[in-house]
């Protein structure tokens, strides 16, 4: 399951749409100022998981990721076969960034968002509109999808993000990317347990540096990534600088990662969070 922003396939609707909180007084909890709501959904055309994640942007910086399913609890129980508080919510997201203003922000969302009946019903509508596009995605587009029919130059946008850098508070709009490169190398992980971060360090490394070059020559690891990346490109607008951004945020990952924790210090990180996933999507 990957997050993507509504603004991302509905820009003009989520600049008119997205929930701004006014904070006027310091005695709150928060700094005064402007408090956006980013709203973002699963991309998966197979999940209908009735959630949302709401990045929380203050001053251009994400204080906090809130997720919240509007269905009754009994609805995630079914869903997912077992008790599934987190899936309703709301709560703070392990995958968001956490700060000082983390919990308040998460106080304030209970005590004065969810009172908002419009807005909640705007979320169901956004969700609904989201849906609806990613499986008229999937049904005219990714089935008929060969990636060796295309470079990436071909698949990539002109505008993209146009985000310069991402940082650990600016990462939801590149989560695709990231995603598809790290479960690559996972995936990868999880049939040769030899690999090491040094071969994974290397083969980005190679990507990074070669991505849009003609003639290039890849390796498997190298070629599957390269593969995903493409299929990303297919359904979503990225740029060439995106792609590039993306590839050296999971090779920083790697590097600090196994400075940290030796070896394969990377891989058991990837590996214990899409184990976590997979085990949640499957119970």
């Amino acid at each position: 399951m990957m997050m993507e922003a509504f603004y991302n396939r509905f820009p003009e609707i989520a600049e008119k749409e997205t929930r701004c909180i006014s904070i006027t007084n310091e005695e709150d909890g928060l700094p005064k100022g402007e408090y956006f709501l980013l709203d973002s959904y699963c991309n998966d055309p197979k999940c209908d998981c009735r959630r949302v994640f709401i990045n929380v942007l203050y001053k251009d910086k994400i204080l906090a990721t809130i997720g919240y399913g509007w269905e009754s609890l009994e609805f995630y129980e079914n869903w997912m076969g077992e008790p599934a508080p987190d899936m309703k919510g709301p709560i703070l997201e392990l995958t968001g960034p956490h700060t000082e203003y983390s919990e308040t922000i998460l106080k304030l969302f209970k005590e004065v968002v969810l009172k908002d009946s419009a807005y909640i019903e705007r979320i169901k509508t956004h969700y609904k509109m989201f849906k609806k596009k990613t499986d008229i995605a999937k049904e005219a587009k990714l089935e008929d999808f060969n990636p060796e029919e295309y470079t990436l130059t071909d698949l990539c946008g002109e505008v993209g993000t146009g985000i310069p850098f991402i940082t650990d508070d600016i990462r939801e709009p590149f989560y695709p990317l990231l995603m598809a490169i790290e479960e690559t190398i996972w995936k990868q992980y999880s049939k040769d347990g030899s690999l090491k971060d040094t071969e994974v360090i290397e083969s980005l490394k190679n990507i990074r540096d070669n991505i849009f070059s003609e003639g290039a020559k890849f390796n498997r690891l190298e070629n599957n990534i390269i593969k995903r990346i493409k299929t990303v490109l297919f359904l979503n607008d990225y740029c060439q600088r995106d792609v590039s951004l993306s590839i050296s945020a999971v090779l920083k990952s790697a590097k600090l990662h196994r400075s940290l924790a030796g070896s394969r210090g990377y891989l058991d990180f990837i590996s214990e969070f899409f184990n976590e996933m997979r085990n949640k999507n499957v119970s």
